[in-house]
């Protein structure tokens, strides 16, 4: 799998994958809520383009997942010391579920975070989805916390320390 910046002509690829997952998402009743799916979204979609923090997974040649890794805090993190980057708005394309696409995201993102010193890559999720929660944890992330985002919709801190497996070779 190959990572790379996207691009503007790659806006509406990102935009219809986060319109499956969250179809899908709906379709078995969790009430998360997917950004990008939403056109209220797609000033920051193009904000995260034109910074260059909007990654796009390619296999074989096609996108298979996009995500979006960040310097700056999340607004969901308590501001602290820690130097650490941000992971938020990672898809799948429904086509490459099941094949190990987000597990390449998690580790390009600690290597990433290794490569600049960071001690640890975070993120947020909805804290009402059992799986995705079992999902990062089983990748090494640990929960740090609870937040309310929104009213009645609380989502988890998540961090991944980063360790010397996670550093790139010389």
């Amino acid at each position: 799998m190959i990572v790379r910046p996207a691009v503007e002509a790659d806006i509406p690829c990102y935009v219809a994958f986060a319109t499956a997952s969250q179809e899908w998402l709906r379709a078995r009743g969790l009430g998360q809520y997917v950004p990008a799916a939403h056109s209220d979204y797609a000033i920051t979609v193009a904000a995260r383009v034109t910074a260059g923090s909007l990654m796009v997974v390619e296999s074989g040649g096609e996108p298979a997942g996009f995500f979006s890794l960040e310097v700056a805090p999340s607004p969901w993190w308590p501001r602290d010391d820690v130097p650490a980057l941000y992971l938020a708005g990672m898809v799948v394309a429904p086509a490459f579920r099941g094949h190990s696409v987000g597990a390449a995201i998690l580790s390009w993102c600690r290597k990433q975070a290794a490569e600049r010193g960071c001690r640890a890559v975070r993120l947020d999720c909805h804290a009402g989805n059992p799986w995705l929660c079992r999902y990062y944890e089983g990748h090494g992330f640990e929960l740090r916390g609870w937040i309310e985002q929104y009213p009645g919709y609380d989502g988890c801190l998540y961090e991944a320390p980063i360790t010397p497996t996670d550093r790139l070779p010389a």
